[in-house]
């Protein structure tokens, strides 16, 4: 017997034989197989050109199919049709993204089927996943109105705190005058936008952008790494949602997640948070420890951080000014032959305007919690002044249990390290919507 043209995979026998004499009536040779566990196995054996699931099956579903044949190289070429009474938007996005290239909802027209699986097998049909969002318009985003894309003036930088605190285990009930959001930090000027981290403050970003049509050339949205509190509001961030957004999304390879599984899985996948498809222009830039020219006169700097995972802390160098964001990073204090990173990193971000650096622990729970990837108070305060050289130490990722009285100490205590060795260094400790004004060239 020749190969069949179609394999129908379908548990109900009702729906499965319909389909089936459809399209054998239309000219088509098919197997119909009920169980689903045979499917593989069966498209294998048979190769056909064609296979209509079902989603919801015992044994395995459609998707699983789906995946199987799309990442078998024998078998990728196979038009599938996915056909399902579970009509949502986001499954059908979940579908698409699985390899299927039609997606058809039940009860499906009788008179019209067999025309449909024609026109996918002939290739005439174009694939009806959502269609990605065309590059953004000169007519959206022209030179005259860049002025109305920030308040700021010429040579002005923003530096906005939109969440500093760790993820804690359970969600607070408390009220904090810190706030409880997770990392996200916004710098700003008059034409650009750059976002280091997508933890839940972003959310409050992305909405503050889309409500005031803050419309910048590009944003870019710089990860750290992918540990849960730096990307779990990148779904719900309103611009990426929004056609008239082009979005560059910047990160680091982690052996067990690339950057565009994480993006895949965040903005694509069924079980995030987003409910629907991005239709911004999104770009996708895996880096490496180096430095880049994002364009003339601004540059981002990237290094590998102390810390569990391919982490990584960033330098972001426009109009004259230096900002360090390092949210995730433990400086020893106690440089040797077989630990060199607190001279690396002093190295690498020496002469910041602003330094951020995580400072999760006071210094007496630091002596209980080192070496796990995380600074204690003291060290990050004398590494500031003495090796960053910076102007400003913004004390970053608070511990989610300490209270306000707990953070209020340790600000008080890193003001008065500073004091007491005479150490030029203003010290904060942000709350949520803290901005810090840098004055760069025009």
């Amino acid at each position: 017997m020749a190969n069949p043209d179609i394999v129908i995979v379908d548990d109900d026998p009702m729906v499965g034989e319909l389909s089936r004499d459809l399209l054998t009536d239309a000219g088509y040779t098919v197997t119909l197989v009920q169980d689903s566990l045979e499917a593989i196995p069966t498209i294998k054996a048979q190769m056909p050109r064609l296979i209509v699931t079902d989603i919801m099956m015992p044994g395995i579903t459609g998707m699983d199919i789906c995946k199987s044949v799309k990442s078998d190289p024998a078998l990728k070429h196979m038009k599938i049709i996915v056909v399902s009474g579970k009509s949502y938007d986001v499954e059908k996005q979940r579908a698409f993204q699985l390899g299927a290239d039609f997606f058809l909802q039940k009860p499906y027209n009788v008179e019209t089927f067999s025309a449909t699986v024609k026109t996918i097998l002939d290739g005439s049909v174009a694939n009806p996943a959502p269609a990605p969002a065309a590059p953004m318009s000169a007519s959206i985003i022209r030179e005259d109105e860049h002025e109305q894309a920030s308040d700021l003036d010429a040579g002005q930088i923003r530096v906005t705190a939109w969440g500093a605190r760790g993820l804690p285990a359970t969600l607070p009930n408390t009220v904090s005058r810190y706030g409880h959001q997770t990392s996200c930090l916004s710098i700003e000027t008059r034409e650009h936008l750059f976002i280091f981290d997508a933890g839940t403050g972003i959310v409050e970003l992305g909405k503050e952008i889309v409500e005031r049509k803050r419309y910048y050339k590009d944003i870019w949205v710089c990860l750290t790494h992918f540990h849960m509190d730096h990307i779990l509001g990148l779904g719900r961030f309103a611009p990426l949602f929004d056609s008239n957004f082009a979005i560059h999304l910047i990160g680091s390879n982690d052996p067990e997640k690339s950057l565009k599984e994480v993006a895949q899985a965040t903005l694509y996948s069924s079980f995030s948070l987003a409910k629907q498809a991005p239709k911004a222009k999104i770009d996708i830039y895996e880096i490496l420890e180096d430095n880049y020219e994002l364009f003339p006169g601004v540059k981002l700097s990237a290094m590998y951080a102390n810390h569990p995972t391919s982490t990584m802390v960033y330098v972001l160098d426009l109009l004259g000014k230096r900002v360090t964001y390092a949210p995730d990073s433990e400086i020893w204090g106690d440089a040797t032959a077989f630990q060199d990173y607190d001279e690396k990193f002093g190295g690498f971000c020496k002469g910041s305007d602003i330094f951020i650096h995580d400072a999760v622990y006071n210094d007496k729970d630091y002596e209980t919690y080192k070496k796990q990837g995380h600074s204690g108070l003291g060290i990050v305060v004398d590494f500031a002044a003495e090796k960053a050289e910076a102007r400003d130490l913004v004390l970053w990722h608070a511990h989610p249990d300490y209270t306000d009285e707990q953070l209020d100490q340790m600000l008080a205590d890193a003001k008065a390290r500073c004091l007491a060795r005479g150490l030029p260094l203003n010290c904060h400790m942000p709350t949520e919507r803290q901005s810090f004004m840098l004055q760069g060239h025009k």
